[in-house]
């Protein structure tokens, strides 16, 4: 995974926002319409803490507590702990694995423009491993079919350019050499003798 990256390239900017004031049930109407998971809870139009489905789920079923009995405030993470928009996912993931949490408000300056969450990291953890996997292929067929200059292994010219074949250094004579045309017989392309 790409960890330098910053958190804007990673986020989610789809954030579900609710005031103190509103009523759990109108918040969770909210997630469940959104399919959101969280929701930072405001004061004044200030991010001031988030709410979860199992912040929902732990803090109100286990009492057997009425949801439209409950203030979001009651319920509610606080403080946020924050990321800013430019800061690394390292730097992201870190922050997340030790304050125990998988989600994280995203600011630009004093504004609220996202949130990064464990499945934003998954994802992007699983697109570089395609990448890191699709470089170490290239990487490995260079180290195949590379160019250096000495003796050829075949035929013993020295040449400016020999290629390496199979571990073995040929001059340009001796690679052309190695291919075979097709014959009538022999529908297949060229290939490569063995």
């Amino acid at each position: 995974m790409d960890v330098d990256k910053p958190v804007r390239e990673v986020m989610s900017r789809q954030v579900i926002t609710a005031d103190v004031n509103e009523s759990l049930p109108n918040i969770a109407k909210k997630m469940i319409k959104y399919d959101r998971s969280s929701a930072i809870v405001t004061k004044n139009g200030k991010p001031i803490g988030i709410i979860t489905e199992r912040d929902i789920s732990r803090k109100l079923l286990p009492d057997d507590r009425k949801p439209s009995s409950v203030s979001l405030s009651e319920i509610m993470t606080a403080p946020l702990i924050t990321i800013d928009h430019y800061a690394p996912v390292s730097d992201a993931i870190r922050m997340m694995i030790s304050n125990n949490i998988r989600r994280m408000p995203v600011f630009r300056n004093e504004e609220l423009i996202g949130i990064i969450t464990s499945q934003n990291i998954v994802v992007v953890s699983a697109e570089m491993s395609d990448t890191l996997q699709e470089l170490m292929e290239s990487d490995r067929e260079s180290m195949l079919i590379s160019e250096s200059e000495g003796n050829c292994d075949t035929c013993g010219r020295y040449s400016y350019q020999l290629t390496l074949i199979d571990g073995r250094s040929l001059c340009e004579d001796c690679t052309d050499a190695r291919w075979q045309e097709p014959t009538d017989s022999d529908h297949e392309s060229a290939y490569l003798e063995g």
